[in-house]
């Protein structure tokens, strides 16, 4: 399996002409599936137009997988925007970096389970990519903690709520459709006893990392390497994936990409791709704030072809 991963992919300027002419490129570059985003300023503004993407997918020959981002500051990028819900019901949140919601409050995992099932049941949608679960062993003083673990919580503690919470949401997933795809990445700082359990949860397909394989800069600071490389979670990824008898999986990173640094991208991705073959690759889709999107795009265009669409 191979996806494109999109971020607030035409979620708020919806021009139909050019998301078909995407989709079309996708395929071209021997891409079987679109990973879009679903937020909770999605299912605010953007239900008609979510609905429209999905179909445009399936017209092109392309399987759909949701990412449900940011929901309750549990999943994908959250720490970058925090949760409406969360700032509306500020009483179910837990202090971490921004905050996220506590999971031993029941409210709080109602909400992320009632939002995820809304998505399966309104869009006809081929998968879920559950997208760095953040918090994980982030120790709760919330009432709600200190009734279910007492007065000194425990980074374990922290731990088996969040896998317990998981694996009922998985489960619950697939209950509401079997034929359900669900793929989960983790960060790799995360520690290996806890990714490991993760990557056991019933009814997960695949498991992985995402990472870079290039330098990167925001604006006009230097380059420097601001994340774990992808290619040394490829060993740790095969090992826990056997372990758990799932595919393996792979998110290759492209944002904030120098022009400078495309020479040195295209020679990692094509290594990369030479030496590791996730069961199930993705790569961004004109990845944001590149210095030179068009550019960055036909390097992953072309180095694609190279390794997939046969001659």
């Amino acid at each position: 399996m191979i996806s494109c991963y999109c971020l607030d992919y035409n979620t708020w300027v919806f021009i139909p002409r050019h998301v078909k002419e995407d989709f079309a490129e996708m395929r071209e570059m021997g891409i079987d599936t679109v990973c879009l985003s679903f937020s909770e300023n999605d299912m605010a503004y953007a239900r008609r137009t979510f609905e429209q993407l999905v179909d445009l997918a399936h017209v092109a020959g392309l399987k759909v997988f949701v990412i449900p981002s940011r929901i309750a500051g549990r999943f994908a990028g959250a720490p970058l925007m925090p949760s409406v819900w969360l700032a509306r019901n500020p009483q179910y949140a837990i202090p971490y970096w921004m905050p996220i919601g506590c999971l031993e409050c029941q409210e709080v995992r109602d909400f992320i389970k009632d939002f995820v099932h809304t998505v399966i049941r309104d869009y006809a949608v081929d998968g879920i990519v559950w997208d760095e679960p953040k918090g994980i062993p982030q120790i709760s003083h919330h009432p709600a903690t200190i009734a279910r673990f007492g007065e000194s919580p425990t980074k374990e503690n922290m731990v088996d709520s969040f896998c317990e919470f998981f694996a009922d949401l998985v489960k619950s997933c697939h209950e509401l459709t079997p034929s359900l795809i669900q793929t989960l990445f983790c960060q790799a700082t995360e520690e290996p006893a806890i990714t490991g359990r993760l990557a056991k949860t019933p009814y997960l397909n695949y498991f992985g990392y995402d990472g870079n394989l290039s330098k990167q800069r925001v604006f006009h600071e230097p380059m420097a390497e601001t994340k774990y490389r992808i290619e040394e979670c490829w060993d740790r990824t095969v090992r826990e994936c056997e372990e758990a008898n799932i595919g393996t999986f792979a998110l290759v990173e492209s944002m904030c990409m120098p022009r400078e640094e495309h020479d040195n991208f295209e020679q990692n991705f094509d290594n990369y791709l030479t030496r590791c073959k996730p069961d199930h690759l993705s790569v961004y889709y004109y990845a944001h704030n590149a210095d030179d999107p068009e550019g960055l795009n036909d390097i992953i265009r072309r180095t694609m072809k190279k390794h997939f669409v046969k001659r």
